[in-house]
């Protein structure tokens, strides 16, 4: 299944002001329920992760995939954002995957 992206900022300040948070670690993770039959994702990897756009972009990579691995168990009709911390620019992969599966696991957004 394709990854729908969350694109316009008016997208992003209706799920920032409207929608619910969690966090952990690794992530901040907001998400809202939006009237359309599939998920759509936005990732933010600020300049705090690192200050290279390498490192962030490895980041955001490793988010999208994480999360690809997860699209069959996740409920759809959801705006989701996933906000990266500083942390994320140092962890393997393995920690960032089971970070957010944890995420998805505390918003009840798996399948039951």
């Amino acid at each position: 299944m394709k990854i729908t992206s969350l694109k316009n900022s008016k997208n992003f300040d209706r799920v920032f002001h409207h929608g619910q948070r969690f966090g952990n670690r690794h992530f901040q993770f907001y998400y809202l329920k939006n009237r359309k039959s599939t998920n759509r994702l936005g990732i933010i990897v600020s300049k705090k992760v690192s200050k290279r756009a390498v490192v962030r972009n490895k980041v955001k990579r490793r988010i999208r995939a994480s999360y690809q691995n997860e699209l069959e168990q996740i409920q759809q009709g959801y705006d989701l954002i996933i906000v990266a911390k500083k942390r994320c620019a140092d962890d393997p992969y393995r920690d960032l995957d089971r970070s957010l599966r944890h995420l998805f696991y505390k918003t009840k957004l798996e399948k039951p």
